[in-house]
């Protein structure tokens, strides 16, 4: 039980660190390689690939916006609530929120700037590390993936939801890079301390709030 208490904090306390070793000694190694990868050599203002290439990582990136999470929450938790699983409506509302608070204050205590090697292709107003669509995203995705796998009988069904949450979280943060708005490091920093905030709100649970979690099937 230690173990689940004390690996997500080791996680987001060694995120929270790396963030600020970057913030004052520089990016990664990886970081401006992968940002120009992205990119047509010789002009960082044009992305590689087809024409369509702007338009695809600007669609991807969109699934990790504000508003697509709020229309898909408030169903679940709508969902959840016509189930009558009230604790679990709470629980999920807890998470989702608490992770963009979560996500806010990084920001603000890190205080990474964006990147400035490419030019970004995106609108962009806050600070850089980490990043609030991967980590948001992913917490949405894999919260939601946990939530509503339990209530799936065939286990073909779980794991396609499970499949699908990893893939759009996946895409999502990759988007940000490709369109120059945030270094590997940054979304590398969203995916980790969004699943060792999941871990750490789930341990709880199974600790203080067992009625929070749905009640898994065993159907095949």
């Amino acid at each position: 039980m230690r173990l689940w208490w004390w690996l997500p904090l080791l996680m987001l306390m060694a995120t929270i660190a790396c963030g600020i070793a970057l913030t004052h000694y520089g990016p990664a190694g990886f970081d401006e390689p992968l940002l120009l990868w992205f990119r047509v050599s010789g002009d960082i203002g044009q992305l590689a690939g087809p024409q369509w290439a702007a338009a695809f990582w600007i669609g991807l990136t969109w699934l990790g916006d504000t508003a697509p999470r709020i229309v898909i929450a408030s169903l679940t938790i709508l969902g959840l609530l016509i189930l009558r699983r009230w604790h679990s409506a709470l629980f999920m509302a807890g998470i989702l929120l608490s992770g963009i608070a979560l996500s806010t204050t990084l920001k603000f205590w890190v205080g990474r700037p964006r990147p400035q090697l490419v030019t970004h292709l995106d609108h962009i107003n806050s600070l850089s590390y980490p990043s609030g669509h991967a980590l948001n995203s992913t917490l949405f995705y894999l919260t939601v993936a946990l939530m509503l796998s339990p209530l799936l009988s065939r286990r073909a069904a779980r794991w396609t939801l499970y499949a699908v949450a990893t893939i759009l979280s996946l895409a999502t943060g990759v988007s940000r890079i490709a369109l120059g708005i945030h270094y590997p490091t940054d979304v590398i920093a969203g995916w980790v301390i969004s699943v060792a905030w999941v871990w750490l709100w789930f341990a709880v649970a199974m600790h203080y709030w067992p009625k929070a979690l749905p009640q898994s099937s065993s159907n095949p």
